[in-house]
């Protein structure tokens, strides 16, 4: 009987977070300040620049199209738009260009309506400032696209040796655009053992070598660590802030994320993988006692 109703309870929190406008309407007049460490959302006043995008080459984004796991559901745009991304940052960087890579909710397995389109971008020397400029414009540049996904990019900067340093896990600023911005900023957002992981095991290459090749495994003790600091992190938060006036872990947003994201940490740590937060859940409805 407890599993029983903790599998309904459950339910009706997966339920709470499925896509709707009224959710995205609820998360935007939050306003919530961005926390790089808990991988939180930030919404932010964006620009309203509407400018054309330099017409991308097809044949130049080699994994795109023949990708069976870039779905057209929900957004039967979003190949188009990353295909467009994906063509003006090989443009840029040249011969500088390692890959362009989805992480986040697309490689996990459970991108939907109000998920963020999160990638990295991996090169291999320091960004020149004239590159930073015109990233800057190519991020305003798809920004300006009418479209959900064009509006939802976040993703890093990172060179192929700090991909590979464990030492500066955690530490290195990276050259980061958060959810949505059209503005850079320096930030350890992407710079952890979970996105390093999720790239190598389930990466999707849009230009570039398969992600396995870039990197080895990441210790699992590392990642281990860092999700257990980041669970305990979470769940202070959520204790502090839950009887407050309205924020992000008492609205009807954060209170799910932060049950479903606990049930992914506890799902990781079990099996030695990241899944998706649904996967987390299912998991959770038989092996986690209600505390």
């Amino acid at each position: 009987m407890g599993n029983q109703k903790r599998a309904v309870e459950i339910d009706s929190l997966c339920s709470e977070l499925l896509p709707s406008p009224r959710l995205r309407r609820d998360k935007a007049a939050l306003n919530i300040p961005h926390q790089s460490m808990l991988n939180l959302r930030c919404y932010r006043q964006q620009d309203k620049m509407k400018t054309m995008l330099i017409p991308y080459r097809k044949k130049d984004i080699m994994n795109l199209a023949s990708s069976i796991r870039i779905s057209h559901h929900p957004y039967p745009e979003l190949r188009e738009v990353l295909g467009a991304f994906a063509s003006e940052i090989k443009a840029e960087l040249a011969e500088n260009l390692v890959g362009i890579y989805l992480v986040g909710s697309l490689a996990s397995g459970d991108f939907d309506l109000d998920s963020d389109v999160d990638f990295l971008i991996v090169i291999k020397a320091k960004l020149t400032e004239q590159n930073r400029k015109n990233l800057r414009a190519i991020q305003a540049r798809v920004h300006g696209i009418d479209s959900y996904p064009a509006k939802h990019l976040e993703g890093s900067y990172i060179s192929i040796n700090d991909l590979n340093d464990w030492s500066s896990v955690g530490k290195k600023e990276l050259y980061y655009f958060d959810n949505g911005s059209t503005t850079p900023e320096q930030s350890v957002h992407d710079n952890n053992w979970h996105v390093r992981w999720i790239l190598r095991e389930r990466g999707i290459a849009l230009i570039g070598d398969e992600p396995a090749t870039l990197l080895p495994a990441i210790p699992l003790d590392e990642l281990f660590r860092e999700m257990k600091a980041s669970m305990i992190q979470i769940l202070k938060e959520f204790e502090a802030s839950i009887n407050q006036p309205l924020n992000f872990w008492n609205s009807q947003f954060g209170q799910p994320f932060v049950v479903l994201t606990c049930c992914r940490i506890l799902h990781a740590l079990h099996t030695g993988t990241i899944q998706s937060k649904k996967v987390g859940a299912e998991w959770a409805k038989g092996s986690v006692e209600p505390q």
